[in-house]
């Protein structure tokens, strides 16, 4: 319990902090242990609980990290793309999911030929594909509403049609 409130009093401190700033953060960084790093953009009003010694970030994809797993988290300034400028290139063993409208996702930062998966949250595969090679996947997700798991090799994500 002392942990939790130690990481709630730091977050709130960072955001305090990063505001007072002239350069206001506009994302949400989580950095994991195994070097992989995740951002959030704050335009999209990502909400951060702490629960059973976890740290769930609900937003466009919602997400549950482990706080044995989480290096580090913390308020940016990242580039806001303009067209196909300024978009922050993909750095190694970083996945990225991107809505292009309600129907399609990108996902940028696979491997070659990695194996992609769209499940429903009862388990069942609806379709199967693999990376290009340059590690990117446009994905279509089916026209009913609803919450799908995006399953990249041992890792899985929650994607919400509305």
């Amino acid at each position: 319990m002392r942990k939790k409130c130690l990481l709630i009093g730091a977050l709130m401190g960072a955001y305090g902090a990063a505001f007072a700033n002239a350069d206001d953060p506009n994302a949400v960084m989580i950095e994991l242990k195994n070097h992989t790093t995740y951002s959030y953009v704050l335009e999209d009003s990502p909400e951060l609980q702490y629960r059973n010694d976890s740290l769930f970030v609900k937003g466009s994809v919602s997400l549950s990290y482990s706080f044995s797993d989480v290096s580090k988290y913390y308020f940016a300034r990242i580039p806001m793309p303009c067209g196909n400028e300024g978009v922050p290139e993909v750095q190694a063993n970083e996945v990225r999911v991107t809505y292009l409208d309600n129907k399609n996702v990108l996902i940028e930062g696979l491997s070659e030929s990695a194996q992609v998966g769209l499940f429903t949250v009862l388990g069942e595969l609806i379709k199967q594909t693999n990376s290009s090679e340059n590690g990117v996947v446009q994905l279509s997700l089916p026209d009913i509403k609803g919450v799908y798991i995006v399953k990249v090799n041992d890792q899985s994500i929650k994607l919400i049609k509305k």
